[in-house]
């Protein structure tokens, strides 16, 4: 054992985790998905705004939204992204999410105070500033279900994703299904954090959940409950496999190198057959063009 070896949150980690399958499996109450939103406007409004920027500051030609029909996966409960996108002339926004749609007054107030922001193009489009809460249906479609379950109905120009691909277990039906939705010539962003989730993250150095051999790894960290722990290579693999060509990777957070050679003798075998400098990348933005 060494000093990244933190035992403690990999047990309190698989415990939780395979607590809520049991409860899952004999269909016993389970405390409400906690949103952002449910954290107070104030937090809710700061996240939201910073997805907001850091997607502004990506997008390769905001020109190209003009008259664009636009997908997001895995928004949670942030609008602001999808108004953003309205706010930048796209036509029509289609909304992906396995949780059920639960719009309230308090999001309908976070759009609003996100939109006051002047370094941002939102205009308070996808939810009408009066009347009911709902999304306005003339420029948005909410699609409750997992990803691979989705018919494609519409192609579209511009699909992104912020903070989701972490999470995906099977990253080549994942990009199948981009494969099918994407128009060719479309546009694929995503924005992923390969560092420590749940009781892993910072202030936990961001590297020290990789200690684990992979078979423990997968004990602790239970399908479809955690971050995966893949790395940037498989990602770029995955997209190539699915008629993608990745045009930019950006890694917008990395590892100190002190850091990353001091725990590199301790990191599981996957990590140490790569190298050192991608498995340093912590949070990265992809660019990918449909083929075709």
């Amino acid at each position: 054992m060494n000093k990244f070896t933190h035992f403690k949150p990999a047990v309190i980690t698989a415990f939780f985790s395979y607590w809520t399958l049991f409860k899952g499996k004999f269909g016993l109450r389970m405390r409400p998905t906690s949103r952002v939103i449910h954290a107070g406007m104030d937090h809710a409004v700061s996240r939201y705004t910073r997805i907001c920027k850091t997607l502004l500051e990506h997008i390769p030609d905001k020109t190209k939204l003009n008259g664009a029909i636009v997908a997001e996966i895995g928004f949670g409960d942030c609008f602001a992204s999808a108004d953003m996108m309205l706010g930048l002339d796209a036509k029509h926004v289609h909304l992906i999410e396995f949780l059920p749609l639960n719009l309230t007054e308090d999001n309908r107030k976070a759009l609003t105070m996100v939109a006051d922001d002047p370094e941002l193009p939102n205009r308070c489009e996808l939810i009408p500033r009066d009347g009911d809460v709902e999304l306005d249906p003339r420029k948005a479609t909410y699609h409750q279900g997992f990803l691979e379950d989705l018919e494609v109905t519409e192609k579209v120009d511009f699909l992104y994703s912020f903070d989701v691909l972490e999470h995906v277990e099977d990253l080549d039906g994942f990009f199948n299904y981009c494969e099918k939705a994407v128009k060719p010539g479309g546009i694929m962003l995503h924005k992923f954090d390969l560092s420590g989730h749940g009781l892993f993250e910072d202030p936990m150095p961001p590297l020290d959940f990789q200690i684990f051999p992979t078979w423990l790894f997968n004990l602790i960290f239970v399908k479809y409950k955690r971050a995966v722990g893949r790395f940037e290579d498989e990602f770029i693999h995955s997209m190539e496999k699915h008629g993608f060509t990745v045009e930019e990777v950006i890694p917008i957070r990395v590892a100190d190198k002190e850091y990353v050679d001091e725990i590199w003798p301790h990191l599981r075998k996957e990590a140490r057959q790569r190298d050192r400098d991608r498995v340093a990348i912590l949070d990265v933005v992809f660019i990918a063009r449909r083929n075709g």
